[in-house]
């Protein structure tokens, strides 16, 4: 007996008004969705819509993509093999059938022949809505040169559809091509024409923000809001969007709205990790809301393991490295290496996970799977010259260094390549206006990295605190160790770091360590007061902050301050009984 097709008897079809909005706002949660590469989230919702609005073959086509990206391969094929025969959405299905068998394990040769010139043969005569669909996934795989064929193709059929418009507009607005990204405002424009398109409109605002013009971009947000009140990837893109306005309390407030929506929102609680880490600097709610975040991902994204691995690198990098908090990366980065153990990229972060634990041998194990698992990996290989160098090994550091170095016009210049080269002169003992020099590079390649990046998680993870805290304390050796004397002006190196680390604080004020180095700074720069405002705001925080107590004792004797100075010091033996 012939195995029946995993597709849903239609549902009576609600109002067709409603049904056709209701279809259109489906539609572009999950183009939304696929975008994000969310795929179990496209399933679902995929499958929510079907048991609403009947069996429609887009949902069902959705509903089988999500499967096969979510890693439930021969179910995305059994469920593809049900849509081959329904004209709209022909064409994609045998395109997802062919990507589907070449990510088997055993591709079956035969059947993508036959399925390659079967699509050859049905794109003849294609109508328009298969033409559509086959853009849009093709869009969806990154394939944007082969969607624009099939979208111009169904634009000229149509003789200018809305739906093709909007798609060539998001086309235009995600290949990374100026020229391409300055026409698509004019096709999102020309189609909002004809009535709001919760797609187009979400397109409008993602051209604002390319552009930086986020409160434009906030304005259009707020449009899809009033129009489509259910419309959750609006909500996420208005958080985002106050965030870049740096507006911090207004970003936590939408977090909130979405929590309430959508009490498992994963983009909503790492906001919330994020505001509890970077802003209030407050580790144990941090730490509680990542933990929450982990769960959330185990339940709704299982077997995403590029999502997993995303969602531990803004924590580490601005945690100070916290041990609570960097439990919690190392477990998304495992979890995401278990998914995937053939992705060297994953295996590099655990290396870098085991370097912010200061675990260096486990640390030179995960880069060397690196290697194994790429051998052209230039950040396995930077691992491994930090691991060596951490390890005095400085021959085979200089020996790798100059590798890099040599193929460094292909690679691109990296901030971090730049302070290794720092720390391996440091190490041999140059002349501190070499390695100054070498320093100097490492911010200014790194910062130029930032350029054209708003705040939010990306440029967490680029600005990379835990890095620049690291730059700052090579730079402090070359500092006096006590202050300049009434009269003598303090060394200009202690200038340049206190704006480095006011950027950082600006951006990470829950920073502690950033706000510690800060007030040494001002110390030894000889303003005491600003010295002594920038530990009581670490203390208050923390009031175990040995380092913080000892600094502190520091400034009350330049204060003459004996009876406050003595108190400092015993709370600071009482935290740490390693100073001597």
């Amino acid at each position: 007996m012939a195995e029946r097709c995993p597709c849903p008897s239609a549902a009576p079809p609600p109002c067709r008004w409603v049904a056709t909005m209701d279809a259109e706002v489906q539609q572009a949660l999950l183009n939304y969705y696929c975008q994000e590469g969310q795929f179990q989230h496209v399933r679902a919702a995929a499958d929510e819509a079907l048991g609403r609005l009947g069996s429609d073959p887009v949902l069902l086509f959705y509903r089988a993509y999500g499967a096969l990206r979510a890693g439930d391969v021969q179910e995305g094929i059994r469920q593809l093999e049900c849509l081959k025969n329904k004209q709209e959405v022909s064409l994609c299905t045998m395109m997802a059938l062919i990507y589907a068998h070449k990510k088997s394990p055993n591709p079956d040769r035969d059947a993508i022949l036959e399925l390659d010139a079967k699509l050859k043969e049905q794109r003849k005569t294609a109508g328009q809505k298969a033409l559509y669909y086959a853009g849009l996934f093709l869009w969806h795989l990154g394939r944007e040169d082969k969607a624009r064929e099939y979208v111009d193709r169904m634009i000229k059929i149509s003789g200018g559809g809305k739906e093709g418009l909007i798609l060539k507009a998001w086309l235009d607005l995600t290949c990374g091509k100026e020229t391409h990204i300055k026409k698509a405002v004019k096709y999102f424009d020309e189609a909002l024409q004809e009535g709001n398109d919760v797609f187009a409109l979400l397109g409008k605002a993602q051209y604002f923000e390319v552009r930086q013009n986020y409160s434009g971009a906030l304005e259009i947000v707020n449009q899809i809001i009033a129009n489509f009140p259910n419309f959750i990837p609006a909500f996420i893109k208005k958080m985002k969007l106050q965030l870049a306005l740096q507006d911090w309390e207004q970003t936590v407030e939408t977090a909130h709205r979405l929590l309430q929506k959508d009490a498992l929102n994963l983009e909503a609680i790492r906001m919330e990790a994020l505001h509890y880490l970077c802003r209030e600097g407050n580790i144990t709610e941090a730490s509680a809301r990542l933990g929450d975040l982990i769960k959330a991902l185990d339940r709704l994204e299982p077997h995403n393991s590029q999502l997993f691995c995303k969602m531990a690198l803004a924590f580490s990098r601005t945690c100070g490295r916290n041990q609570l908090i960097l439990q919690h990366t190392k477990t998304l980065v495992e979890r995401a290496f278990d998914l995937e153990s053939d992705n060297a990229e994953f295996a590099t972060e655990l290396g870098y996970q085991m370097i912010l634990q200061e675990k260096v041998k486990e640390a030179l194990k995960w880069y060397k799977t690196a290697m194994t698992l790429d051998e052209t990996s230039v950040s396995a290989l930077t691992g491994i010259i930090r691991c060596q160098l951490i390890q005095g090994q400085l021959e085979d550091a200089e020996q790798q260094l100059e590798f890099l170095n040599e193929i460094q016009q292909s690679i691109g210049k990296s901030g971090e390549l730049s302070f290794l080269r720092a720390v391996l002169a440091m190490k041999k003992h140059k002349r501190q206006e070499e390695v100054i020099a070498l320093l100097n590079d490492v911010l200014d390649t790194h910062f130029s990295s930032l350029h054209g990046f708003p705040l939010g998680v990306e440029y967490f993870e680029k600005l990379n605190p835990d890095f620049l805290l690291e730059i700052m304390r090579e730079y402090l050796n070359f500092c006096p160790a006590q202050p300049a004397s009434p009269g003598q002006s303090p060394s200009p190196l202690l200038k340049h770091c206190a704006s480095v680390l006011e950027t950082v604080v600006k951006t990470v004020p829950g920073l502690q360590q950033a706000v510690f180095l800060i007030a040494k700074v001002k110390y030894l720069s000889g303003d005491i007061e600003a010295a002594y405002s920038n530990l009581r705001y670490c203390l208050e925080r923390n009031p175990s902050y040995a380092d913080a107590h000892l600094l502190m004792a520091q400034v009350y004797l330049a204060q003459n301050n004996t009876k406050l100075c003595s108190q400092s010091l015993e709370l600071c033996l009482s935290y740490n009984f390693e100073v001597s």
